[in-house]
């Protein structure tokens, strides 16, 4: 289902048509064209920032041999033109030394369109990392005021699949390079959440990547490192001692939500269960696990 949502979207976008309420198709866009490749801006909603030189390389060698085979989609801006889609094939133009790339114009695309279609290129074809996932979803929820779900539904994946990369960018900074470098993998990254303690997550990644410790081992070596830290923690007048059992249920509630938790046990079993998060999608994703939707 996913695939086909994407696959509508992505589709329309390069073909240039667009459903009319009757179900008829209308041209959205202008045929196809030669146009300098110096009158086309980037696309400043690109989600992708990182482009491998190989492959780049070889894009721009296949170009230069037989062209440019498919158009890049753009829209009218000023005087020239903003790229949507196609940023790989319009740099290796431009590396072959080609003077005109082929476009498709599309008049029709709005702002708030532009980061949507550019995520919706580049998930199909599995071009970003984790982490510009992650920012690109973000950046649509922020620039279009969306919930995740509404994200997911744009974009044609899980509104779970949108939340687990949210909370990658609570990551330290060199804990979200490391993922998008491949050093360490999204299953490595969502473990490593549960770290208390920035200095902690970070050694503990790089130990990961310098030793390629399995996910498992990841998630057993945090689950040591928080239960370590509980014990060494010392009791205080307003923070008494925790018995074995809620010990055990503390842990237990946090390794299931992801987040930290401090269960405050009194007198004949009252007390309370306090949750912590982080930001607006880190409660959406808590309110989602503690109160799901009721299903048809």
């Amino acid at each position: 289902m996913a695939e086909r949502r994407l696959g509508r979207g992505l589709g329309s976008l390069l073909t240039g048509t667009t459903d009319t309420p009757e179900g008829s198709q209308e041209p959205a866009s202008e045929a196809a064209k030669e146009v300098s490749v110096d009158a086309i801006r980037p696309n400043p909603h690109q989600p992708r920032t990182r482009f491998d030189e190989g492959n780049l390389e070889d894009l721009t060698a296949s170009i230069a041999r037989h062209g440019v085979l498919q158009p890049i989609v753009v829209r009218p801006k000023g005087d020239g033109y903003e790229l949507i889609s196609g940023e790989r094939r319009l740099r290796a133009s431009r590396a072959a030394g080609r003077k005109t790339i082929p476009v498709t114009v599309r008049a029709d695309i709005v702002d708030g369109q532009m980061l949507e279609l550019a995520l919706v290129e580049n998930l199909q074809r599995s071009d970003l990392d984790p982490i510009e996932r992650a920012a690109g979803f973000r950046e649509l929820m922020e620039s279009m005021e969306l919930t995740q779900e509404a994200v997911a539904e744009r974009v044609g994946l899980k509104r779970s699949t949108v939340a687990n990369h949210l909370r990658l960018l609570d990551l330290p900074q060199s804990v979200q390079d490391m993922l998008a470098q491949d050093m360490i993998q999204m299953g490595h990254a969502r473990a490593l959440l549960g770290v208390r303690g920035e200095k902690a997550c970070v050694r503990l990644a790089e130990e990961a990547a310098r030793k390629a410790l399995s996910v498992r081992e990841v998630e057993r070596r945090v689950r040591a490192m928080n239960e370590a830290a509980d014990t060494k923690k010392p009791a205080t007048k307003d923070e008494p001692q925790l018995p074995p059992w809620a010990t055990e249920m503390q842990d237990r509630i946090r390794r299931h939500l992801g987040t930290k938790v401090t269960v405050k046990n009194g007198a004949d079993y009252k007390g309370q269960i306090v949750l912590e998060y982080f930001g607006r999608e880190e409660l959406e994703r808590l309110y989602a696990l503690l109160a799901p939707r009721e299903s048809v």
